[in-house]
């Protein structure tokens, strides 16, 4: 195992570099991915993935999700004043008639 740290966008990556193998999985291949590297990466079974090949190269990836950011959004609305209720928490007779 060897392992090394590198700065990219004025963060601190640490990469971790392992051999590993190919396995069958039915008719397909995977790749073993090492427990400490799984840790590290927060990676966890069931988890979707791109995987990119490119220049004989196999890059693996978490797939971003739909609401990445969405917590960090919300907290700067209502930090901002901007989380008020569009509606009330109760209706009134004239917006009962409107359901």
């Amino acid at each position: 195992m060897c392992s090394f740290y590198y700065m990219n966008h004025h963060y601190k990556h640490r990469h971790t570099i392992m051999e590993t193998k190919i396995i069958r999985v039915g008719s397909s291949l995977g790749v073993i991915i090492p427990k400490s590297v799984a840790i590290e990466g927060n990676f966890t079974v069931g988890m979707p993935l791109n995987v990119n090949l490119k220049n004989g190269r196999i890059t693996i990836n978490k797939k971003a999700s739909v609401r990445d950011g969405w917590a960090k959004a919300f907290a700067a609305y209502a930090k901002e004043g901007e989380d008020e209720m569009l509606l009330p928490d109760y209706l009134d007779a004239e917006a009962t008639e409107l359901i």
